[in-house]
């Protein structure tokens, strides 16, 4: 499932209106701006798992006369998580 920008902006102005509304967090800058800080945040996490995702279809697509008989998805994954990992990007 991919999520977009507007999905993403609306979840981060949520978030921080709600934690300052229960005064879970007390706010240094505007609401808005911390909002923004947050959906950025995601955005580019979601866009580096991206192509990460993408860079492990490359290399299973590569391996693909090896891995006969593998579950493709499970392929894709395995490689993903091994490229995480080796990055230090958490999934």
């Amino acid at each position: 499932m991919r999520i977009n920008d507007g999905e993403v902006h609306r979840l981060a102005d949520f978030v921080v209106r709600h934690l300052a509304k229960q005064g879970f967090v007390h706010l240094k800058v505007p609401e808005k701006q911390l909002a923004e800080r947050i959906s950025r945040l995601l955005i580019d996490n979601l866009h580096e798992e991206e192509a990460l995702e993408q860079e492990a279809e490359k290399v299973a697509e590569k391996l693909g006369r090896q891995a006969l008989g593998m579950d493709r998805y499970k392929l894709i994954e395995g490689i993903k998580a091994r490229l995480a990992k080796e990055r230090g990007f958490a999934l």
